[in-house]
């Protein structure tokens, strides 16, 4: 073999090698590969602290001792929270956006937030979160690049709910969060016999109907602010305390005068909730309550005490509906 052509050969190789560690390092797959690791929380365990903040509203939760709390002193109901972090854990990249600009070229619909998952004083991962056209984009701090995600095996799940930045979504003794556009059907059965139906289609569209035979709506078409504000109503709906009162004593032929109203809640996603209010005396024999009540909420066994704060809108009847327009 000619000297010349020895002396190549390593030349030749070197190349080869330099070539082929530039494209391991410039493979458009590896770095799809990364992109898809960094959208994704890992070890949720060691998170101690999350901060999510939106335009309104900031919410810190704490694991203290192994319990999480918000803002460090209040519990948290802990499905709310585990929620949220096997939902950051399960993150996957479903397209990848040049920039946060282009990601944004649809209208953006319901509030961004910006999550911040902590261990410690050591930030283990920061992201903002909005909705594009229906569908979840995400962008890490520092970085041009977005991402529309997905949770694998949970298609229909509200991502913009699981991420909320409001803290009464995550306080222990939530009944019911449900957002206007969320909400199907409302119906709402007095005591004085009267019972109607409100129903809503996905374009906000809302009806009233009568919900039995003796109840007849007034005429004239019904006041639409009056309707659209009663499916307002079922955000953060709570209660004080467990009344250690079981349904029987609420519910038997003695007591069962005290029952004012009950309201049926459905919402797009199949969610169903009943609350059935009754007067509460806190000594039994002296007079009502004027500030609480107790609801029998679905099928639990135990009577709560809720705040009429929550309940009173929720308890008026037809011709409040049928009013000035």
């Amino acid at each position: 073999m000619p000297a010349d052509m020895k002396n190549r050969r390593p030349i030749l190789v070197i190349f080869i090698l330099i070539l082929a560690l530039l494209l391991i390092l410039l493979n458009p797959w590896n770095q799809r590969e990364r992109e898809d690791r960094s959208v994704a929380l890992r070890n949720m365990e060691d998170v101690d602290r999350i901060v999510l903040v939106d335009s309104y509203n900031s919410t810190e939760l704490i694991k203290v001792d192994g319990s999480w709390y918000l803002f460090g002193t209040e519990p948290v109901s802990p499905v709310s929270v585990e929620n949220l972090l096997i939902a950051a854990s399960r993150l996957e990249v479903a397209s990848i956006v040049g920039s946060v600009a282009n990601g944004g070229s649809d209208e953006p619909q319901g509030d961004s937030r910006e999550i911040t998952f902590f261990r410690g004083d050591h930030v283990l991962l920061t992201y903002g979160l909005r909705v594009v056209s229906g569908r979840y984009l995400l962008n890490l701090r520092g970085s041009e690049t977005a991402c529309y995600i997905a949770l694998p095996g949970y298609p229909g799940l509200d991502l913009d709910r699981v991420f909320s930045a409001t803290p009464d979504h995550y306080r222990e003794h939530l009944l019911i969060d449900l957002r206007p556009s969320e909400i199907t059907a409302i119906q709402i059965d007095l005591a004085s016999g009267e019972a109607f139906r409100f129903t809503q289609d996905r374009e906000g569209n809302i009806r009233c109907d009568p919900a039995n035979e003796n109840t007849h709506l007034p005429d004239g078409a019904p006041n639409v602010l009056s309707m659209k504000l009663l499916f307002s109503y079922f955000t953060s709906i709570r209660y004080e305390q467990r009344a250690e009162m079981p349904v029987d004593s609420l519910t038997g032929t003695a007591d069962h005068s005290r029952k004012m109203v009950t309201i049926g809640v459905e919402s797009f996603s199949g969610e169903h909730h009943s609350l059935q209010v009754f007067t509460y005396h806190e000594i039994p024999g002296s007079k009502p309550d004027l500030f609480r009540a107790l609801v029998l909420y679905n099928d639990e066994q135990d009577a709560m005490i809720v705040n009429y704060i929550y309940l009173d809108v929720l308890m008026r009847g037809l011709s409040h509906y049928f009013g000035e327009k």
